[in-house]
């Protein structure tokens, strides 16, 4: 028995001898610590403090600040509700507007403090864009009379005139069916049909198409709309009732029997005046806006490197 537990204590003090080969890992604090990653954060944080402490502005800055919720904006809060919900807040609601008013309220004066709005495109324009609605406000029109808007109509007779109008048929000649002949034999047929005026009978030689036979004063712009091409200014430059063309469209030719004309004239006012309110309301904002800016501009000095834009205007040219 001796023997045995001596030969077990030498076989376990042999084992505990057997040279074993371990890998050398590093521990799992000395792989984080060598992560780029938590170099970058360290380092941004460093710069972060570093600015701050010097002298930059501080959102945990002690210096005091108020910021005022008074009767007007609360009563604005309210407004705002109800117009998206379509009715007042309930009391809960209220507060909660209130509650976020401040919260947004603290974010953007820090978020200047910061600096955040510098060199940012969409704020400049949003900043832009609300000058302009308060130069609107400032420079608000007097509704014009009507002697205002009949002298601004003689001065832009043109814009407004009433174009003339047409009813008339017409057959259709392809140009993707007839090619190079397609005028030619649409002249064949005017001479006949100037001849025996017979609409019912001369359309079945047309070609098939989508567009309709028959149109009941219609204006220019309409038949140019529908037609494509010169159809419409063709059309409008017709004086007489009878067969006419061949005009063109976008699809081909055309031979046109004008059953009714009213002509073109230049509009009256009672015709036209919700349009020229409109135009004369827009030329005049445009004009005081135009004098409000140039009032502003006065108060600068303003310097292009005139160099560097015609460098540029250059690489846009080539």
């Amino acid at each position: 028995m001796q023997e045995t537990a001596t030969t077990l204590i030498h076989q376990e003090t042999s084992l505990s001898e057997i040279p074993v080969k371990r890998e050398d890992r590093p521990k799992p604090l000395i792989r984080i610590l060598r992560e780029p990653l938590l170099h970058f954060l360290v380092l941004g944080a460093l710069l972060f403090g570093l600015y701050f402490w010097v002298g930059g502005p501080s959102i945990t800055s002690d210096s005091p600040k108020h910021i005022e919720v008074s009767a007007g904006t609360i009563e604005s809060l309210k407004t705002t509700w109800q117009r998206q919900w379509g009715r007042e807040p309930l009391p809960q609601e209220l507060e909660s507007l209130v509650d976020k008013y401040v919260r947004d309220e603290v974010l953007y004066q820090e978020a200047l403090a910061l600096g955040l709005d510098q060199n940012d495109l969409i704020v400049r324009r949003r900043v832009v864009q609300k000058m302009q609605f308060l130069v609107e406000d400032v420079s608000a029109l007097q509704e014009p009379s009507d002697e205002v808007l009949e002298a601004y109509l003689g001065e832009h007779a043109e814009r407004y005139a009433i174009p003339g109008k047409f009813s008339f048929g017409q057959i259709y000649f392809s140009r993707e069916m007839r090619r190079d002949r397609t005028d030619a034999e649409a002249r064949d047929l005017l001479n006949q049909l100037q001849a025996n005026p017979n609409l019912e009978r001369f359309q079945k030689l047309g070609d098939r198409s989508m567009l309709p036979i028959t149109y009941n004063l219609a204006s220019a712009e309409i038949l140019s709309n529908t037609f494509g091409g010169s159809f419409g200014q063709e059309m409008a430059g017709v004086t007489e009732n009878g067969w006419q063309g061949p005009f063109h469209s976008a699809y081909g030719s055309h031979l046109v029997y004008v059953s009714d004309i009213e002509p073109g004239h230049n509009a009256t006012l009672a015709e036209v005046k919700r349009d020229v309110r409109r135009d004369w309301m827009r030329d005049q904002r445009q004009q005081l806006d135009e004098q409000f800016y140039q009032q502003l501009r006065d108060r600068y000095t303003v310097s292009i490197d005139q160099d560097a834009l015609n460098q540029a205007i250059q690489e846009e040219q080539g």
